[in-house]
């Protein structure tokens, strides 16, 4: 009986754990013109450097970023989602949130979590933190 409770068990946190790995990344907005907001980000940084090589050419297309500046130099900043978009009451325990000044709502906040940041310099390959 405890070895089939066991087994069972361990297929669950297979089953599980596949399925949370294969959900599909979700880009929920873009902010500020260098800030990608997903959900269901990968955990691996292999596999989140993968995902950013399968879609720059679509992120460019469809959001027209990265635009480099004068310099040649852009960064990106992919934050995760959490628990949506929050009001920040200005005081200190605000002090996790990162705010979009290109939105009009109040509640134009979300919990730091940055994920990955994709940079590059004009004579140099992209880098990746």
């Amino acid at each position: 009986m405890i070895k089939r409770f066991i087994i069972l068990m361990v297929i669950a946190i297979f089953v599980d754990a596949t399925w949370y790995m294969l959900r599909p990344v979700r880009i929920v907005a873009v902010h500020d013109g260098n800030t990608i907001i997903v959900e269901n980000f990968p955990l691996l940084k292999s596999r989140q450097i993968a995902w950013w090589e399968e879609n720059k050419k679509m992120i460019k297309d469809k959001y027209d970023i990265p635009l480099a500046d004068k310099d040649g130099y852009y960064a990106i900043y992919i934050q995760g989602f959490g628990d949506g978009y929050r009001m920040d009451s200005q005081l200190d325990q605000d002090s996790d949130l990162l705010c979009f000044k290109d939105m009009p709502e109040k509640a134009n906040c979300i919990e730091k979590d940055p994920l990955l940041t994709v940079g590059n310099a004009r004579n140099a390959p992209n880098y990746f933190e």
